[in-house]
């Protein structure tokens, strides 16, 4: 995850201070473990006793810290999801608490079991993140192919019936029980219409004539945001799936669709080898080339069906970036500092992606 900093957020001294209250307990001085586009990671543990007899003395704990405007709303998802799948023995984090209150910390929060692994895809070294890379690529893959087969019944009815629509997003008039492809297709209009993003007209309407071909399909928990740096591995094994604010349910080509979009499209200014330059570019091409059969392999897809999703996806993320850059990160539901992320890099690696898939013009 890219660190992204954001000048609001309490310091360290106020966090300690602030959350040995609200636990009733002191604890270890904490630690910034990360922060991202939604919200800030931090590491803790307690130094004796609490009112939460749940949280175990000297256990090392993550808090989730939902700085973003509808953090109530997917810090509340993330915990219902995640609590379900803990009980259905998929790897996700023990979680123990979310405090859907500002009252305590500033923002709402969530407390979970700190994970001992890293994310699969390092950015420390070249070496170093080919080797995790290589050992656990397959896992990866086999944990999101298991997480599809868990069936979507595993919340029971209204599990995803709240206001938040995909990517996390609350947008009025969206019901969430109609298929996932409507409301994502009906996100990316209101997007359209806000903006506005004009250069994206045409590849909706494009999209909106194959959907009735593409609407039927079994439901299965998709994340929608699942990519190496939200699986946490240790050797070849997959401990944790994590941040999963966009869970919902709906078409697994959706899903894995979201994954090769993100593979194919992400660039970062650090580390210098996935930047938007030949070597990046050649990992990204390796990393989908490896992604989709593999994939298929476990899962068999329709391939007619894949390829149509891999355009909604690209549609819908630029749809989000595109939203960021006229409307401000707050307008998809991000921290403002996230809008850093959005460099014309990605926007130029992403905009050839959904033109190729969509076969028209795109742009933000």
């Amino acid at each position: 995850m890219n660190q992204i900093s954001n000048p609001q957020r309490p310091s360290l001294d106020d966090f300690k201070t602030r959350l040995e209250a609200y636990l009733g307990a002191e604890i270890q001085p904490p630690l910034v473990l990360a922060s991202g586009w939604e919200t800030t990671i931090y590491e803790f543990a307690l130094s004796g006793p609490g009112r939460f007899i749940e949280l175990r003395p000297g256990a090392r704990l993550v808090l989730r810290f939902y700085e973003s405007s509808d953090g109530v709303l997917k810090g509340r998802r993330e915990h219902r999801t995640i609590t379900q799948l803990f009980q259905a023995g998929y790897p996700v984090p023990a979680p123990y608490l979310f405090e859907p209150s500002k009252q305590a910390l500033g923002a709402p929060f969530l407390v979970m079991d700190r994970i001992a692994a890293g994310p699969l895809f390092s950015t420390r070294s070249l070496p170093q993140a080919f080797v995790t890379f290589s050992m656990a690529f397959a896992s990866f893959v086999k944990a999101q192919v298991r997480l599809h087969r868990i069936s979507a019944d595993l919340g029971g009815a209204g599990f995803f019936s709240d206001a938040a629509a995909p990517n996390g997003n609350p947008t009025p008039g969206i019901v969430t029980r109609r298929p996932l492809l409507d409301r994502m297709l009906d996100v990316i209009a209101d997007r359209i219409e806000r903006g506005p993003l004009p250069g994206l007209a045409r590849a909706l309407e494009i999209l909106r004539d194959r959907a009735p071909q593409f609407r039927d399909a079994p439901a299965s928990i998709v994340h929608l945001d699942y990519h190496p740096q939200n699986v946490l591995v240790s050797g070849a094994r997959v401990k944790a799936v994590i941040d999963w604010v966009n869970a919902d349910c709906g078409d697994r080509h959706l899903d894995a669709a979201t994954t090769a979009v993100i593979l194919a499209t992400s660039a970062m200014d650090h580390p210098f080898w996935m930047r938007a330059n030949p070597l990046g570019n050649s990992l990204r091409r390796i990393f989908t080339g490896l992604y989709i059969p593999l994939y298929h392999a476990m899962a068999p897809m329709d391939l007619a069906r894949f390829r149509y999703c891999q355009a909604v996806a690209a549609v819908m993320r630029l749809s989000t970036l595109g939203m960021m850059k006229t409307r401000g990160a707050e307008s998809v539901g991000y921290r403002q500092a996230s809008i850093a992320q959005v460099t014309p890099s990605v926007l130029r690696l992403l905009t050839r992606y959904a033109t190729r898939k969509t076969g028209v013009a795109t742009t933000v």
